[in-house]
C-alpha cells in the first residue's frame, strides 16, 4: 500500500512540475537529445494529433524525469535520465541502450519494450501497462521463468533477473496491479513487437 501511496504522489508531482518548468516536446515532429536538459521533459502529441518523437542518444542527459504522453513514442539507445521514466495513454518507449537511475513506470495503455541500457530500482506497471523484456535466462524471485506475459494472476510482485539482448544485466524489484503486465521475449519477438507498436501507433493517432 505504501508504495502505491508514494506512486501516485510521484505521478501527480511529476504532472504539476509538467506543466510549470517542463521542457515539452509536442509538435509531432522528431526530436534526438544529444546534449544535457536540467528540466523536466514531457513528450506528447501536436495540438492536430500527431505523435511526436523523441529520441535519447549517447551524450544526451535528461536530468530530471521523463513523461510520455498520448501516442507518442520515446527511443533510448544511449544517455541517462536522472530520475524516473513514466508512460501514459497508448505511448510506446524504447529502451536499447543508456541508464535510467531509478524506476520505470507504465501506467493506462502504454507499452516499453526493453532489450538494453541500466535499468534503475523498480519497475511499475498499472493499468493496462505493459513492459516488455528481451533477453535470456530470466528468473522471478530466483526461479527461472519462460517466455511469455505475466500477470499480476501470476505474481504481484518480485524480482526480475536476467541478461537483456544487449548482454547488460537486469536485477528490478517490479509490481503489477489491475490488468497490466510484465512480458519476456528472446530477441527476434522484439523486432516483431517494436514493428507491431509502429503501425499501432499509427492506426491509434488521433485524426
Amino acid at each position: 500500500m505504501s508504495k502505491i501511496i508514494t506512486v501516485i504522489i510521484l505521478t501527480v508531482v511529476c504532472l504539476g512540475t509538467a506543466e510549470v518548468n517542463a521542457l515539452i516536446f509536442n509538435d509531432g515532429g522528431t526530436h534526438t537529445i544529444d546534449w544535457t536538459i536540467d528540466q523536466p521533459v514531457s513528450v506528447e502529441d501536436s495540438p492536430g494529433g500527431d505523435f511526436t518523437t523523441l529520441n535519447l542518444v549517447e551524450g544526451g542527459e535528461i536530468v530530471n524525469w521523463l513523461n510520455v504522453f498520448d501516442y507518442s513514442r520515446f527511443n533510448m539507445s544511449g544517455g541517462s535520465i536522472g530520475f524516473e521514466l513514466f508512460t501514459y495513454d497508448y505511448s510506446l518507449s524504447t529502451i536499447s541502450g543508456g541508464s535510467i537511475a531509478y524506476d520505470i513506470n507504465a501506467f493506462h495503455e502504454s507499452n516499453i519494450f526493453v532489450s538494453g541500457g541500466l535499468i534503475g530500482d523498480s519497475l511499475n506497471i498499472q493499468n493496462n501497462g505493459q513492459i516488455t523484456f528481451s533477453g535470456g535466462d530470466f528468473e522471478i524471485d530466483g526461479v527461472p521463468v519462460d517466455y511469455g506475459i505475466y500477470t499480476a494472476l501470476d505474481y504481484t510482485s518480485g524480482t526480475l533477473t536476467g541478461i537483456l539482448y544487449s548482454g547488460e544485466l537486469i536485477n528490478s524489484d517490479f509490481e503489477i496491479y489491475d490488468e497490466a503486465s510484465l512480458k519476456l521475449v528472446p530477441e527476434p519477438s522484439m523486432l516483431l513487437l517494436i514493428g507491431i507498436g509502429s503501425l499501432y501507433l499509427i492506426r491509434k493517432r488521433r485524426p
